[in-house]
């Protein structure tokens, strides 16, 4: 059966956000239905906010919550359990093209989104946007992991491949710079230092 959501539309053209009360339809075979613990509020959506659109649009790409329905054909996540939505994929093998959403709102006008949204207590996404997560995992501190965290400590893994023993400097301790400075650290007994606007703001060097 549907589900009730309440949404967060950017219209079309210069205005301000609403919320918007909608139904959630029932999951196809490759969609997932999560009830929302936590979203995130990354600034790139800033810049959609601002920028032109052809349409409303549905926004946010990071969160936690539970699965409350899940399609035919998905596998790896079922009713209950606890996952994150985020904008990657969750699977670089997967031939099938992760699908978008278009919700009807109440006056008949469509809101879209070509990814997964989370600026709601509701949503539905591809089940490529939706990742499983272990059952005792805090809700609230996680829901920035599905962008932010990935940013910064990915930019520190894999862009800048940091090696054991080695030390950082971040600069930028904002959500995407604060993950690498100080977790995840350097492994093996580097230092990780954060400075921000103020200079200086964490260090934290790594137990061997």
């Amino acid at each position: 059966m549907p589900t009730p959501a309440r949404v967060v539309v950017v219209p079309e053209g210069p205005g301000r956000l609403r919320i918007e009360e909608v139904e959630l339809p029932d999951p196809g075979p490759y969609q997932v239905v999560v009830k929302q613990f936590a979203s995130g509020v990354c600034h790139s959506q800033l810049h959609q906010m601002h920028g032109p659109r052809p349409s409303q649009a549905l926004l946010g790409h990071e969160s936690t919550g539970v699965v409350v329905a899940a399609g035919s054909e998905v596998s790896h996540v079922k009713e209950g359990d606890r996952v994150m939505v985020t904008w990657v994929p969750r699977d670089p093998q997967e031939r099938r093209i992760a699908e978008g959403v278009s919700l009807t709102l109440g006056d008949g006008s469509v809101a879209t989104t070509p990814g997964c949204f989370t600026w709601a207590d509701n949503t539905i996404a591809d089940e490529q946007y939706v990742v499983p997560m272990p059952a005792d995992t805090p809700v609230d501190v996680t829901s920035i992991i599905g962008c932010a965290v990935m940013t910064g400590a990915g930019a520190v893994y894999h862009t800048a491949a940091v090696q054991r023993g080695q030390s950082v400097a971040v600069f930028g301790v904002g959500g995407g710079g604060a993950p690498p400075a100080p977790p995840p650290r350097p492994p093996g007994g580097g230092a990780a230092k954060g400075a921000g606007g103020g200079g200086i703001k964490k260090k934290a060097p790594t137990p061997p």
